[in-house]
C-alpha cells in the first residue's frame, strides 16, 4: 500500500521512519531525566530524598540542602533526649522520599530552608513533638500548622512522654494544684481584689506585642478601651513556655487567668509566668 503513494519512494519512507524513531528516543530520554528533579504539586508540596539526619529538627536532602523543621525545637547535642530525638527522625525518614511544604519565610538566618515535612501520610513536625522528643516553638510569621503542633505537645505533656516524663508539676498557680478551688471573678471586678490571688474570667478581645531592645511584653486585653480594665501580661522571658505566641493563640478566646492581681497606673493586671496560669474555657463566636 505504501508503494501506491504518489511521488514517494520506498527509500524516502525508510529514512522518514528512522528519523521518527530517533526523535522519539530523544523525547523519552528527556522525560526520564525530568523524573530526577523534585516534583512540585499543585498543593505546594515538593518531593525530595533525605540523605542525612543532623538532629531532631534538621535534615539534609539530596543536593546537600539543609532543611529546618518549622514550629519545633529539638534537644541540642549536650541536652537530654538529643540522641532519642535524632534516632526518631533517622528511623522514620532517612533515605526516604518525603514531601516538603514551605510557609511565609523561606530560610532562617543560618541559610537553612524552613519546611514542614510530610511522609507516608504523617505530619512529621507534629509527630516528633507528639512523641515527646521535641517541643512546640513558634517562629513568626510561620504559623500555618502551629495549632497542630501545639495540640501534639499538649498530648505529650498529658501522657508524660519522654521529655515530659520528669516534668515537675508547677506549684505556682498551677491548674494541677488546689488553685482550681480559687474563687472565679469577672474581669470587670478585678480592681476590687488588688493584692489577692484570684482566678479572673473574661474574653481576650485584643492583644499587643511590645518589642524593645531591653525587654519585650505581650498584653492580653479584656476590654476596649483597655485603660482601667483588667489585663494579663507576659514578659518575653516566658514566651517560649507557650506553644504559640500568646498574643495570637489567646486572642478571641474566653479564658481564666490565675495569679496575684496587681495595680498599674489605675488598671488591675496579672503577670503570667507560666502556661498553667491561663485556662481556655471557650472561643468568641
Amino acid at each position: 500500500m505504501l508503494l501506491q503513494i504518489t511521488g514517494i519512494k520506498p527509500i524516502s519512507i525508510l529514512l522518514l521512519c528512522i528519523m521518527i524513531t530517533l526523535l522519539c528516543g530523544c523525547i523519552n530520554d528527556q522525560e526520564e531525566e525530568s523524573h530526577t528533579e523534585p516534583v512540585t504539586h499543585s498543593s505546594g508540596l515538593v518531593k525530595v530524598m533525605v540523605t542525612e539526619v543532623v538532629d531532631g529538627d534538621t535534615i539534609t536532602i539530596s543536593g546537600g540542602e539543609r532543611v529546618r523543621l518549622i514550629g519545633i525545637d529539638a534537644p541540642e547535642t549536650d541536652e537530654e533526649y538529643y540522641q532519642e530525638s535524632k534516632t526518631y527522625l533517622t528511623n522514620h525518614i532517612l533515605h526516604q522520599e518525603i514531601k516538603l511544604e514551605s510557609d511565609v519565610t523561606d530560610k532562617d538566618k543560618y541559610g537553612r530552608s524552613l519546611r514542614y515535612i510530610w511522609f507516608d501520610g504523617e505530619f512529621i513536625n507534629a509527630q516528633i513533638v507528639k512523641n515527646g522528643l521535641a517541643i512546640a516553638k513558634q517562629f513568626d510569621p510561620n504559623i500555618k500548622y502551629q495549632h497542630l503542633i501545639a495540640d501534639a505537645e499538649k498530648e505529650a505533656i498529658g501522657k508524660k512522654i519522654m521529655m515530659w516524663s520528669a516534668a515537675p508539676i508547677q506549684e505556682s498557680y498551677s491548674f494541677n494544684t488546689n488553685t482550681r478551688d480559687l474563687e472565679v471573678i469577672s474581669y470587670q471586678d478585678a480592681s476590687k481584689y488588688i493584692g489577692e490571688i484570684k482566678t479572673v474570667e473574661g474574653t481576650i478581645i485584643g492583644s499587643y506585642k511590645h518589642i524593645n531592645a531591653d525587654s519585650s511584653i505581650i498584653f492580653l486585653n479584656f476590654h476596649d478601651p483597655y485603660e482601667g480594665y483588667f489585663t494579663a501580661l507576659i514578659w518575653s522571658d516566658d514566651w517560649d513556655k507557650f506553644p504559640e505566641s500568646p498574643d495570637i493563640f489567646y486572642k478571641n478566646k474566653k479564658v481564666r487567668v490565675t495569679g496575684k492581681i496587681e495595680e498599674h497606673k489605675g488598671s488591675p493586671e496579672i503577670i503570667v509566668n507560666d502556661i498553667d496560669q491561663i485556662e481556655v474555657v471557650g472561643t468568641l463566636k
